[in-house]
């Protein structure tokens, strides 16, 4: 971990500019949440609250550097107005807003080093009083610090005993421990006042049903908590199976309407007796056993019609008629094959013996 401390600032303007750079610096940092990664692409950003979930975040934390610049003695003395706050980016951690104290400083970057080992730190973070009980105030610092463990990149801001949290979390499992975090219990006088984290982000974003003799089973991932019981309730009602096996996870960058293509893939896969449908990205695919041809085909024209637009499908779906024609014929001709060369074997005149064409079932 390498931490840097700032320098002395010498002359007013001095100081503005290097606090503009770096609000500009926090402005860039929080932007790249809504990408998911060092660069931000707006393909990622289907979601307008989540875009200004993090442009609120933003604010927030350049409001947090701006307030360093002339803080009189009676905003420093407010509680409520005591700041602080970390962002991740990429392989950077920046801390900015108050500590307590230079012991508290000490405490702090232990912790950071705890959950950052192999981060570079900025560090400019002052010693102000007033703040928070300091047991409060580190208890505070701890919990936020492990919660931004859990973030590619993100943010997290400690206004008081106020924390606001928001980025992309490093994987569908540390977003699971990260809102089992926030929902339980919390560090003593600590409140979560702002939540804009989001699952991390995945493409192609692939969801998939298999549905077997016994059991349908689910995988992939799901935009959401509630998108997740919607397709389980769904899959209840469709499919008449004992066994309903979800391993589906929590993942940003679903396409538009992708509920939508979902439920109707379920649908055309419930008319099927066996079978599999995937949703990749805007591709649908189905493929399995109909019981007769008529089915096989309504199921085609139905899928098609029924996904929302710009969503694509193929098909490969046979029939059970179809399918015991096949396996007649694979059981017979080897019989048959069987006779001819037995009846060249035989005396001219004589029969061979009679045997079934097929075996017993």
């Amino acid at each position: 971990m390498i931490v840097q401390r700032n320098g002395t600032r010498r002359g007013k303007e001095r100081h503005l500019g290097l606090n503009l750079r770096t609000a500009s610096l926090l402005t860039v940092a929080l932007a790249l949440l809504c990408a998911g990664a060092v660069y931000a692409q707006a393909a990622f950003c289907l979601d307008p609250a989540w875009r200004a979930d993090t442009a609120a975040a933003a604010s927030l934390l350049q409001r947090v550097d701006a307030k360093e610049s002339a803080p009189s003695a009676k905003e420093a003395a407010r509680p409520r107005g005591y700041s602080w706050a970390a962002v991740r980016a990429a392989s950077e951690l920046k801390l900015r807003g108050a500590v307590p104290s230079e012991e508290d400083r000490r405490t702090m970057l232990g912790m950071v080093k705890a959950n950052f080992p192999d981060l570079k730190v900025e560090d400019k973070v002052r010693v102000v009083e007033g703040g928070p009980p300091r047991e409060v105030w580190l208890g505070a610092v701890s919990f936020g610090l492990r919660q931004l463990a859990h973030l590619k990149e993100g943010a997290v801001r400690l206004s008081g005993t106020n924390l606001k949290v928001a980025g992309e979390a490093r994987s569908a499992e540390a977003y699971a421990e990260m809102r089992k975090a926030l929902a339980g219990q919390l560090p003593a006088g600590l409140k979560v006042s702002g939540d804009a984290v989001r699952p991390p982000v995945v493409d192609p974003f692939v969801f998939t049903a298999d549905l077997g003799v016994n059991a349908l089973s689910l995988s992939g991932s799901v935009p959401s908590e509630d998108s997740r019981q919607q397709v389980r309730e769904l899959s209840r009602q469709l499919f008449k199976r004992p066994g309903l096996d979800d391993r589906l996870e929590l993942a940003s960058g679903a396409p538009k309407n992708w509920d939508e293509a979902v439920t109707a893939a379920l649908q055309a896969l419930s008319k099927l007796e066996t079978g599999k449908v995937a949703v990749s990205g805007l591709a649908v695919s189905i493929e399995g056993v109909a019981p007769d041809q008529g089915t096989a085909v309504a199921v085609s024209y139905e899928l098609r019609r029924d996904l929302p637009e710009l969503f694509s499908t193929s098909e490969s779906i046979k029939w059970k008629k179809a399918a015991a024609s096949r396996d007649m014929a694979a059981r017979v001709l080897p019989r048959i094959k069987d006779l001819v060369r037995t009846d060249m074997a035989w005396p001219k005149g004589e029969l061979p013996p009679l045997s079934p064409l097929t075996e017993p079932e």
